[in-house]
């Protein structure tokens, strides 16, 4: 893919506050952009400038039809003050997979790498030390104005950046924290033949009043399960509403098995390589909720933990039900099994531990 980059950023606006622990997560972007267009069969126009309002016509595919991806990454400030990138080349593939499934154009994975580089070295001065990071949003997303059901031949890929700290507010980003957890027993986030496995935006909102119901109950995320008619208990665990989920059970870590209906979390599949290198028995499987529902009732189900690229490890402190119930993992939060693999992952991003599985990138 030969397109070059022209580069022509505000260097003078410094947005990283002195204090990153209070940014809400999201909010705060960097003054520059990459954008790039689809036309005609092609990738044209790559662009790292400030970051601008989008114009597009009401007819857009995007407005209409939601035919839109993104993905969602870090970039890492070590304490050798290299800037890393970790494991960018799975996001790449699950962006260009997401791209297959909603019949979009692909990125050369090459040019798709140079681009988040060249848009982090820019950046380069935005990024925060520990505990903060620059968290990478590439989006993609049908720009041709057709009020019909058919994909978009025109397209804009652009990747912001914005300068974050922990994602659940009340979290410090130096250790696990912990979150209460709402389970959603009359709505699902996915199903069967559908795009529960990549990274669209019409699967999130979806999640929205269901998210909102949590916040209201004082729960900082949503467990989902299944899309299937059959008795709560029966229906499986999938995932969070932007996250994976695991369980601690009689020391071994169980995660639900990946059947096209969940995420595959770049740091799902990270955590369970490191707890097997660490000698941690490891099941990823279908898990029905009654085990959950059970394992935490007789106090076997020790710890439970979200995690994803911007929760990292967040503990769960407890599950709570529309019936008022409530139900805990039998250790203290974050248990220790928890705590373990988040030193493990954040050492490695943040250049505390080596890098022995080879996942770095590094930027400068």
């Amino acid at each position: 893919m030969d397109v070059e980059i022209i580069i022509r950023p505000d260097r003078d606006t410094l947005v990283r506050p002195e204090r990153i622990e209070h940014v809400e997560f999201g909010t705060l972007f960097t003054p520059n952009m990459f954008h790039m267009k689809y036309s005609g069969g092609n990738w044209h126009d790559a662009y790292i400038e400030p970051v601008k309002h989008l114009q597009l016509h009401p007819g857009a595919t995007v407005l209409h039809y939601a035919q839109t991806i993104f993905e969602g990454m870090k970039a890492y400030r070590q304490k050798s003050g290299d800037i890393v990138l970790f494991r960018p080349e799975m996001n790449i593939a699950r962006m260009n997979m997401s791209a297959r499934r909603m019949q979009m154009p692909e990125i050369s994975p090459d040019f798709f790498l140079k681009a988040i580089k060249a848009l982090v070295e820019t950046e380069a001065n935005q990024v925060p030390e520990l505990p903060g990071t620059l968290y990478i949003r590439p989006t993609m997303i049908g720009t041709a104005p057709q009020v019909k059901v058919a994909a978009s031949k025109e397209y804009l890929f652009y990747i912001l950046t914005l300068v974050s700290g922990p994602y659940f507010l009340g979290t410090s980003g130096r250790d696990p924290g912990a979150v209460s957890v709402y389970v959603a027993l009359d709505k699902s986030r996915s199903c069967y033949g559908g795009t529960g496995g990549i990274k669209a935006g019409a699967n999130y909102a979806g999640t929205l009043e269901t998210t909102s119901k949590a916040y209201a109950l004082k729960c900082g995320q949503v467990l989902f399960l299944e899309a299937r008619d059959v008795p709560y208990r029966e229906r499986r665990v999938e995932e969070m509403g932007g996250m994976n989920v695991c369980f601690i059970k009689n020391g071994a870590l169980y995660t639900p098995k990946l059947h096209g209906t969940i995420l595959p979390g770049v740091t799902r599949d990270s955590l369970v390589q490191i707890a097997r290198a660490k000698g941690i028995e490891v099941h990823e499987e279908d898990i029905p909720f009654g085990w959950v529902e059970d394992g935490l009732a007789d106090g076997s189900i020790t710890e439970a933990f979200a995690c994803g690229t911007a929760a990292v490890v967040t503990g769960i402190k407890s599950f709570h039900f529309d019936d008022g119930r409530e139900l805990a993992p039998s250790s203290a939060v974050p248990g220790p099994i928890t705590q373990q693999l988040f030193d493990a992952i954040v050492g490695i991003q943040f250049g505390d531990a080596p890098d022995e599985f080879g996942w770095l990138h590094k930027v400068l």
